[in-house]
């Protein structure tokens, strides 16, 4: 009896230091599994992804309003080589991304389906991802003067097109929500023949946003383009490989 008694504790610890044995191969096979994301490459990674995939030939637009995404192609017209922040940003938008250290500034322009309306695009590369508050609320702040927008991004001409600075009529911008991401995209719209974004005539200026009537589409056309942008190059990030 002792005998059987003594095989049954034996074989009893026997299956503890088994299931014991199990649950540690099962957490190193799990974390085996896990996708480590490099801090150092998603800091680069207006660097590390092409700047073709980055701004694509064709994008669609999310609209910043609907509860569902509605895709309207735009289709690129230009691609700046430079990457030079001074050369991409205006206004106080530029002087809030120089204080940051902004790093890079990558810079293209999309024509929507007509062709009446041109935005230029930039992501904005910074060295650290707690800056790119401050640069909503400078962007915010500078759209909400009624008198006349300062807008963030200079006009990346197209040839044939009076697209410049003149006739940037609404800026809009978010950042890329990945981790570890600093980049930060934002958008200047406005139309393409020239025509400069001014004050509403009465009765039309008497509305809710005042005289921002003129401005408020091509403002809504920017975030919302930068909406687009973001989500773009955060599912790019997610498909690197540790």
């Amino acid at each position: 009896m002792g005998r059987i008694i003594a095989g049954v504790l034996v074989a009893g610890f026997g299956l503890v230091v088994a299931l014991g044995g199990g649950t540690i191969v099962a957490h190193a096979v799990s974390n085996s599994r896990q996708e480590i994301i490099s801090k150092d490459y998603m800091r680069d990674l207006w660097r590390n992804v092409p700047v073709e995939t980055i701004f694509p030939a064709s994008i669609g637009v999310r609209d910043p309003d609907a509860s569902v995404s509605v895709e309207r192609g735009w289709t690129r017209a230009a691609i700046s080589q430079d990457t030079s922040c001074k050369a991409a940003l205006s206004g106080q938008f530029a002087a809030a991304a120089a204080k940051h250290g902004c790093v890079a500034a990558l810079r293209a322009t999309y024509l929507d389906p007509s062709g009446g309306t041109a935005a230029t695009a930039v992501v904005v590369a910074l060295p650290n991802e707690n800056d790119r508050s401050d640069l909503i609320d400078v962007l915010t702040r500078t759209q909400d003067d009624e008198g006349g927008a300062d807008q963030a991004v200079h006009a990346l001409g197209v040839p044939g097109l009076r697209w410049k600075d003149s006739a940037r009529a609404g800026s809009g911008g978010t950042s890329v929500f990945a981790p570890y991401a600093t980049a930060f995209v934002v958008v200047t719209s406005g139309p393409t023949d020239g025509r400069v974004a001014g004050h509403v005539p009465e009765p039309w200026g008497k509305g809710q946003f005042k005289q921002r009537e003129d401005r408020e589409p091509w403002m809504r056309t920017a975030y919302g383009l930068a909406q687009t942008l973001s989500v773009r190059l955060k599912n790019e990030a997610a498909k690197v490989q540790p």
